[in-house]
């Protein structure tokens, strides 16, 4: 590049933005006697950029038919180079519309924040609105675009309608695309072919999202019939309108002669259209499916993964459907199918829960892991979750249980209403083996004020978790006037052999009968705790109240051995009352104790 190109290059990079341009170079003069360049001036008033808000909210709004004033580069940095502060915003603003008219969105966008940082009230015009939309949906952001379009003035523009179909479809929005459609036609009239195209492409799909596959033949007539895009969309709308041989021919053509994004596609339309006569089978299905390649996140993955949630759901596959419409969901902008979808999702939450196949609810509880970010908010969700946290803990799976609802409790504030949620994961924690992690949980709420008859149940769990540590001690001394901690409190005495304090304890445990192996435990550990202190007259009501009962138990010689008079005691019952005594110092179930 010459010298003079390159000074007018700088001239014109300095003069879009609010830097003066730089001092000319003296050419004959060596480069070690240049003078050294000195910060630029400050601008007085009298150089700042002129306002230009009001002019431009005063002057027509452009391209009602689609087209943009346009101008070549030449001419436009010369007007550029030319500015002065006065006339640099019109300058920018003729030069960010000859941007738009040739489709150079990304450059538009530059001088029209250019001219923003300089003017801030332009935001405010309905003239910058509507460029700034137009590069905005230009540039694939289309939610954007949607909120830059969205003012009074410009409801009615057919350029900012145009666009607006555009942006709407991108975010799935087929309502707001499909009543823009009217309000956009006299947009097109000023554009060449191959400018509508992509406009006309766009109703096409809007027709078809919407239920008028009717219209697609007319809005795509002034394209060609070698055009595999529209052939596409016409096929699609021959087969809605029950012309399957006619639809399936195009999508042939399309698969023959298609960039290879649109053959995909159209090979997607076939198998779904297979699919939904029944030609094929859910599994041929999803088998051409899974041999499909198609491109991440764009219209043929919503497509593909669309058609494998109606696959999954009909071969009944909760696992293949969640995680189709889990990725649709999370990764896609669906639009105003963004509600029924997440509730399409929940319902399919909540039947993993309930399925009455208990010999699978481990993997149903995996999968619902997997997706638990997809429960429904508040109580409803807790409530499900807990179902499955039930349905885990019957079933054995304690520290799985324990997680699923611990992911419940780390979601919700700190505050006296996680109480009994916070009991039940320390719980969980505990029949799982995890002492530590129960200890874990409740002592991460001691600083919430919970309501008494909470406080009393956390301090018995978190005796249970000490206790369980080997710490009897401090098991104890949380007990130290716990209501409800009798079964605990009677087996840590009983572990100590501190046989006073655990009769004394354990008398107000004894059950009605000793129907249950833990309730023939606790009579015959009485029995053994009387023995050893001497405590006759209490061993003799103890016989007279289960006598009966235990007549009929495998512990009855353990029973009778225990609680009978010294002088009738049978050494031929010693042996067999031993074997029944040597399982009493195994701990109760922590289900008893902490029932």
């Amino acid at each position: 590049m010459n010298r003079s190109r390159l000074s007018i290059l700088v001239l014109s990079l300095a003069l879009i933005g609010n830097a003066p341009p730089p001092a000319p170079v003296e050419h004959g003069a060596p480069a070690e006697h240049a003078a050294p360049a000195a910060p630029p001036p400050r601008p007085s008033p009298s150089q700042r950029i002129a306002p230009f808000a009001a002019q431009l909210a005063e002057s027509p709004l452009p391209a009602l038919d689609g087209r943009w004033p346009s101008q070549s580069d030449a001419a436009a940095w010369t007007a550029i180079a030319r500015s002065t502060p006065q006339t640099r915003q019109p300058a920018r603003w003729a030069l960010a519309q000859a941007l738009i008219a040739r489709d150079r969105m990304a450059e538009a966008a530059g001088v029209l924040d250019t001219m923003l940082a300089d003017d801030p009230a332009l935001a405010l015009t309905a003239p910058w609105q509507l460029a700034h939309g137009v590069v905005l949906a230009g540039m694939e952001r289309p939610a954007e675009a949607l909120h830059a379009l969205d003012t009074p003035l410009l409801v009615a523009h057919p350029e900012a309608c145009a666009w607006r179909v555009r942006a709407g479809l991108a975010t799935q929005q087929i309502a707001l695309a499909a009543g823009a459609m009217r309000c956009a036609v006299p947009a097109l009239s000023g554009r060449s072919v191959a400018a509508r195209r992509p406009f006309l492409l766009a109703f096409a799909d809007v027709a078809l999202a919407s239920g008028h596959p009717g219209d697609v033949a007319r809005m795509l007539a002034a394209l060609g019939d070698p055009d595999s895009a529209a052939n596409l969309r016409r096929a699609r709308a021959a087969m809605a309108l029950g012309d399957r041989a006619g639809g399936r021919l195009l999508l042939q053509r399309v698969m023959l002669s298609g960039t290879p994004p649109l053959r995909t596609e159209a090979t997607l339309a076939l198998i779904e259209d297979r699919f939904a006569t029944r030609e094929l089978t859910p599994a041929a299905a999803a088998h051409d499916l899974d041999a499909l390649s198609f491109w991440r996140g764009g219209p043929i993955e919503r497509g593909a993964l669309t058609l494998r949630w109606r696959i999954a759901e009909a071969r009944h596959d909760s696992r293949a459907a969640l995680a189709a419409g889990a990725t649709l969901f999370r990764y896609f902008d669906l639009g105003d199918q963004t509600a029924p979808t997440l509730l399409r999702l929940q319902t399919l939450l909540g039947g993993l829960v309930d399925s009455p196949d208990a010999g699978k609810i481990g993997v149903a509880a995996g999968v619902f892991w997997d997706y638990r970010d997809l429960l429904p908010g508040g109580g409803e969700g807790e409530t499900i979750a807990a179902r499955l946290a039930d349905r885990l803990a019957g079933a054995g799976l304690y520290a799985r249980a324990a997680d699923l609802l611990r992911f419940l409790l780390d979601r919700r504030a700190p505050d006296a209403a996680t109480g009994p949620l916070s009991i039940r994961v320390a719980e969980l924690d505990l029949l799982a083996g995890a002492p530590e992690r129960s200890l874990r949980t409740l002592r991460a709420g001691q600083a919430i004020v919970f309501p008494a008859d909470i406080t009393a149940r956390r301090r018995t769990i978190e005796a249970a978790a000490l206790y369980r540590l080997g710490k009897a001690d401090e098991a104890l001394a949380l007990l130290d006037g716990a209501p409800g901690s009798a079964e605990l409190r009677g087996d840590i005495l009983w572990q100590k052999r501190d046989w006073g304090g655990f009769a004394a304890s354990n008398a107000a445990t004894l059950p009605a009968r000793a129907a249950s192996e833990a309730d023939q435990t606790r009579v015959l550990r009485q029995a053994v705790a009387l023995s050893r202190t001497g405590n006759r007259s209490a061993l003799t009501a103890l016989r007279t109240r289960y006598a009966a009962g235990f007549a009929r138990l495998p512990t009855h010689d353990a029973f009778d051995y225990l609680t009978a008079p010294a002088a009738t005691l049978d050494p031929a019952k010693a042996d067999k009352a031993f074997a029944r005594l040597a399982t009493l110092d195994a701990p109760l179930p922590l289900t008893e104790l902490m029932r």
